[in-house]
């Protein structure tokens, strides 16, 4: 199953969520994530951004293995939870498939 993560935040607090992230990724917030038991099951696919409107919009794609979609949910809202107190942070979670995994629900085959 993919995950599509959409979050959009204000370009006023760009600095913050830099910060964030490199407080999760290098310091105290990773090392007490890293105690916890990881969903080895959600791969982040890749990342993409893109400044202009009200800010700044990143999507993310994450891969969950069959099965584990319950806890890969949990894992990506728990990833994205540190910038939740963020004074307008938007986060949007979606469940997407691949063409070839979504032309069969409507009745259609993929031309390739």
């Amino acid at each position: 199953m993919l995950y599509m993560v959409t979050t959009t935040y204000p370009l006023k607090c760009a600095n913050e969520i830099v910060s964030i992230t490199l407080t999760f990724s290098l310091g105290k917030v990773y090392m007490e994530r890293m105690k916890k038991p990881k969903a080895e099951d959600v791969k982040r696919v890749g990342m993409w951004l893109a400044p202009g409107g009200k800010g700044v919009k990143s999507w993310t794609i994450y891969e969950v293995e069959n099965g584990h979609e319950d806890e890969g949910y949990k894992e990506i809202n728990s990833r994205h939870s540190e910038y939740f107190h963020i004074e307008g942070f938007e986060i949007n979670i979606e469940a997407v498939l691949k063409p070839e995994d979504a032309l069969p629900l409507i009745g259609m085959t993929s031309p390739v």
